[in-house]
């Protein structure tokens, strides 16, 4: 059982959480606060609608809703049974998933384990998967029988059960996949709520499935998910009606305490990370990354950009969370502007380092990006900001490569070994120009061999110690979740996971 995160950094909410694609067609406005209608703003807009091409994490957001999975994730971040009622392995390189009985996918399609079979392997094969590494230890699957599927791997992988509560574990309707249906306008799920409109951009509404298999679930008739990227504009539309939740920056505490709407405070695995791309020469070399490591003042940006509301850590991870290595410290952030002089001028960069950074457009990112400008020219590096739209920064930094770094926020895996994958594997998909190290390969077979709790714990530990060493990437801080809400909203809890869920979820 994995070991839960500790008090201050899931702290429960006084109650409840604050808690160009076409349109698929309308279902009508809800925009004015209709009973039985809950509205949702969130920071970020889908890169796609495509649950195995969504590049981000953070997609499942919007997806999920309609996209059911084969493993659902309970609040503190733990596997639960979703459209598996259970999985068992039966040896170190096949697990079997019981499935549930009675589900169909919005389009009438019978749910068995011939469309996990379909799935899986679409979702390994696809072009543009954002899956395909969670995926890969799945050498073939097998349809045992219509309630049961079974996954043979090439070599263990302990994190599979976790990976199927991501987006690799969304299911799609086998219909559609083989009329060839283009996902990104058409929905073709199996969840709680049905997709009726997507205004890229703007806005995304459902209505409820009447025919899921968990009809508490789906608690309001119909939700709203406003794509809002400026933060004080979502501040401003629950104080004013227009949505009923939404998260906002630390640094909008004071304002949201003032509004007149409830605020809450919560911890989660998500945090602020600088990623390079150590393919390019100023990158590749350690001394470099080390440099800009020693160069940035975390604790003056916990308190000058979060107003205290974050933790600091070397590690991607954080105390009280298992994967995390209470004896490996945090010197190696430790901030030393002379130092840091110095190992450039090893490096043979001087004060001559320039690189361009990508950051979400919207003002959530640009306050702590102008902190982190201004603290390398400091030590005589000069930081360029490129803004983007947060859509598309997966594939600007990752697909194409287009910029020498990114500073943006890593949405938290329900477990450590799918964030070691994607992010610092040379196969990783958030690891553009593809490094790695042979020892950092080398642990992360070992971790994924063995279910062993404790085993796993110290293996991951020394791979964590692997990571922070090389500098495989800059962890900045880890802010905690300022969540507004309407006194309407009944049933929104906080999430480890740091990706609010609407099971349940509705308003008085």
């Amino acid at each position: 059982m994995r070991r839960r995160l500790l008090p201050p950094l899931l702290v429960a909410l006084a109650g409840v959480l604050v808690a160009a694609c076409a349109p698929i067609s309308s279902s009508g406005s809800g925009a004015s606060g209709v009973p039985g209608t809950f509205r949702y703003a969130y920071e970020l807009t889908p890169s796609r609608l495509d649950p195995h091409r969504a590049s981000i994490s953070q997609d499942g957001v919007t997806l999920f809703p309609a996209y059911d999975r084969l493993v659902h994730q309970s609040p503190e971040g733990d596997p639960v049974p979703g459209l598996a009622t259970a999985w068992t392995w039966e040896d170190a390189q096949t697990l079997r998933l019981d499935l549930r009985q009675g589900v169909t996918f919005h389009d009438g399609t019978p749910f068995d384990a011939n469309a996990v079979k379909v799935n899986v392997e679409r979702a390994k094969t696809v072009q543009g998967s954002a899956v395909r590494t969670e995926l890969d230890p799945v050498a073939t699957v097998e349809v045992r029988d219509p309630r049961t599927a079974v996954l043979k791997l090439s070599y263990p992988s302990a994190s599979l059960p976790a990976v199927l509560s991501d987006r690799a574990g969304a299911m799609v309707s086998p219909k559609a996949l083989a009329d060839g249906v283009d996902l990104d306008a058409v929905e073709a799920g199996a969840g709680m709520y049905r997709i009726v409109e997507h205004q890229r951009g703007s806005i995304t509404r459902f209505e409820r499935y009447a025919d899921y298999w968990d009809p508490a679930a789906a608690a309001s008739e119909k939700l709203e998910i406003h794509h809002i990227a400026d933060a004080a504009t979502r501040l401003n539309a629950v104080r004013t009606g227009v949505v009923d939740a939404a998260r906002v920056p630390p640094a909008m505490k004071d304002q949201a305490d003032q509004a007149g709407v409830q605020v809450g405070v919560a911890g989660s695995l998500n945090f602020n990370y600088f990623v390079l791309n150590r393919a390019r020469s100023s990158f590749g070399d350690l001394r470099v990354r080390r440099a800009l490591n020693h160069a940035i003042d975390r604790e003056a940006i916990k308190q000058g950009v979060y107003r205290g509301f974050a933790t600091v850590s070397a590690q991607p991870f954080v105390p009280g969370y298992w994967a995390y290595d209470p004896a490996l410290g945090d010197d190696a952030i430790r901030y030393d502007p002379e130092l840091a002089k110095r190992l450039l001028a090893e490096a043979g960069v001087g004060t001559g380092l320039s690189f361009t950074t990508v950051i979400p457009s919207g003002s959530d990112y640009q306050p702590l990006a102008e902190a982190v400008q201004s603290q390398l020219a400091a030590v005589g590096v000069t930081m360029e900001i490129v803004p983007a739209a947060p859509d598309t920064m997966g594939d600007l930094m990752f697909v194409q490569e287009r910029y020498d770094a990114m500073l943006a926020s890593w949405g938290p895996r329900a477990d450590p070994s799918m964030t070691v994958a994607t992010r610092y594997t040379a196969a990783g998909f958030g690891n553009p120009g593809g490094q790695s190290t042979p020892l950092l390969e080398q642990l992360h077979r070992e971790a994924l061999a063995t279910t062993d709790q404790a085993a796993r714990t110290g293996v991951m530990h020394r791979l964590v110690d692997e990571v922070v060493d090389q500098v495989l990437e800059i962890p900045v801080v880890f802010p905690q979740d300022i969540t507004v809400q309407t006194d309407r909203v009944v049933g929104l809890q906080p999430r480890l996971m740091h990706r609010p869920e609407f099971r349940g979820v509705t308003v008085r």
